[in-house]
């Protein structure tokens, strides 16, 4: 006899539901995370090549080079930089939160690798932003579109390069702490008491930098003097200001002296380029647009405060976006934890869904052009040839007479990490004296003896001189003479003046 068909479809009713919620609780979350893992780490083959590992920029191997000195002294934090601007170093902004981070991680990875110092160096990163998205898919478990902010951020381009595999540098920390403070920020704005959350995550993030988080937080709290009134209760006021007393007393602080040349060599860095409509697109979809609007609306209509607040964060964060590409990072992080209320203005679940899906087509676009773009894919194996052509130049200088090198500054961080050999230049603006020696040098009309001197040089690295020609020139600001000396070291080393101690395809190596 069959059974009753109401009960066989309640039967199969309660099974879909229950298959559903072990979708939504276990199987989306584990495949969202393994998203972000896998956008974190599409550039493994440049970092881990032929048994070495290779960081992804200058200032990376400036970090670890911080971090191989802090774990020969674990309890002294490294507040000058003897291996840069030699001799006189620097007196950097870098801080201690990062640099620990990374050395209690690599005593983790000693359990298994004999060379545990790269590794962490390079998975850092990945594993912060895995820290992010597990810490945002706890945040909204709750919500209907919870899982909608983890979304964006596992896809979004600027938020992969920032927790990229092989980037140790703080931006990756800064964002955690940012997607905590943020997030903490907007349940205190639903009533929710997450203050003391809040105050360590912000306290944090200003020890990592007093830059970014200093205009966010300033920002947050006219917010609240003027629309919230929110106020702090003594406790986390204690352990905010506690945090941030210990950051001075273990980093201290320092101010740079300005450079004249600053303005000419801040053209060379990415992030300090100029953002558009188009980029705001291809890093957070097209509801990067859309948000802001939507947010007022919903601000408008229902009169929550946290409306205001996001709306407020998106606008402020595209706007700084637009000035310096350096703030998409926190802009994607805004525009992603703003979702939970923007997308239920949707009227079903799934069309919300199904907008956010449809709005990241540009983002989708930004991957295809990344990793499967010709021109794109010649100009990152070239990076990885200069890579390897550069660690194999750096180590044969490995072992002898501690000299200052002068080498292209882009290049100086990778020689210091690979030789223990200071160098002249760096890729921190604290450096630009020795870098523009360095342009000084390689512009040169004569020998350039007397930089050498100055800057007790006794190392030089010769590279392709079209780009060190061009770079020198429009670092000081002036036009390139006929036959600059770094195209007679590259192009005729046995006449230049200087020993040639080595040499390959793309560096020479000189001898003072």
């Amino acid at each position: 006899m069959e059974g009753n068909p109401v009960h066989n479809m309640l039967g199969l009713s309660a099974f879909l539901r229950r298959l559903l919620k072990v979708f939504v609780v276990w199987i989306f979350p584990v495949l969202v995370l393994g998203f972000g893992l896998a956008a974190f780490t599409w550039n493994s083959d440049a970092v881990f090549f032929k048994g070495n590992v290779y960081f992804t920029d200058g200032d990376c191997y400036a970090r670890m080079t911080r971090v191989r000195l802090l774990q020969e002294h674990p309890l002294a934090p490294i507040r000058q930089h003897d291996f840069e601007n030699y001799p006189e170093g620097t007196r950097p902004h870098t801080t201690s939160p990062l640099d620990y981070l990374i050395a209690g991680l690599a005593v983790a990875m000693g359990w298994f690798s004999g060379d545990a110092l790269p590794l962490a160096g390079a998975w850092i990163s990945p594993i912060l932003g895995l820290v992010t998205l597990a810490f945002l898919a706890v945040w909204g478990r709750r919500d209907p579109f919870g899982g909608a902010t983890v979304v964006l951020l596992a896809v979004s381009p600027i938020v992969s390069h920032g927790f990229l595999l092989g980037r140790p540098d703080h931006q990756s920390l800064l964002m955690l702490l940012v997607a905590v403070a943020l997030a903490a920020e907007a349940d205190m704005w639903t009533g929710k008491d997450r203050s003391r959350l809040s105050a360590v995550a912000w306290a944090l993030a200003l020890w990592v930098s007093l830059f970014e988080p200093l205009i966010l937080l300033t920002s947050i709290l006219l917010l609240r003097f003027f629309a919230r009134r929110l106020v702090l209760s003594r406790v986390p006021l204690v352990i905010f200001f506690a945090i941030l007393l210990l950051g001075f007393l273990v980093d201290g602080f320092h101010v740079a002296a300005f450079d004249a040349h600053f303005a000419n060599w801040s053209r060379n860095i990415g992030e300090l380029g100029h953002g558009s409509v188009s980029v705001l697109f291809s890093w957070g979809g097209w509801l990067a647009i859309v948000a802001p609007f939507g947010l007022l609306a919903g601000y408008l209509k229902k009169r929550e405060p946290v409306y205001l607040l996001l709306c407020a964060m998106v606008v402020l964060l595209a706007g700084l976006t637009f000035m310096h590409l350096r703030w998409g990072y926190f802009f994607v992080i805004a525009l992603a934890v703003s979702l939970p209320w923007l997308l239920p203005m949707a009227r079903w679940k799934i069309a919300g869904w199904g907008i956010l899906i449809l709005s990241l087509w540009p983002v989708a676009a930004y991957w295809d052009r990344t990793l499967f773009d010709e021109d794109t894919f010649r100009a990152r194996a070239e990076s990885v040839v200069d890579a390897v052509a550069l660690r194999d130049a750096a180590i044969q200088i490995k072992g002898l007479p501690v000299r200052g090198v002068l080498a292209p500054w882009w290049f100086s961080p990778a020689i210091v990490w690979w030789s223990g050999q200071p160098c002249v230049a760096g890729s921190s603006h604290q450096s630009l004296p020795g870098i523009a020696d360095t342009a000084e040098f390689f512009l040169s009309e004569g020998s350039g003896r007397e930089i050498l001197e100055k800057r007790k040089a006794g190392y030089i690295f010769a590279y392709e001189p079209e780009r060190v020609i061009s770079n020198s020139a429009q670092i000081l600001g002036r036009p390139a003479p006929s036959n600059p000396l770094v195209r007679r070291l590259y192009e005729h080393p046995n006449g230049a003046g200087y020993p040639l101690l080595y040499a390959n395809r793309y560096f020479k190596v000189f001898e003072q």
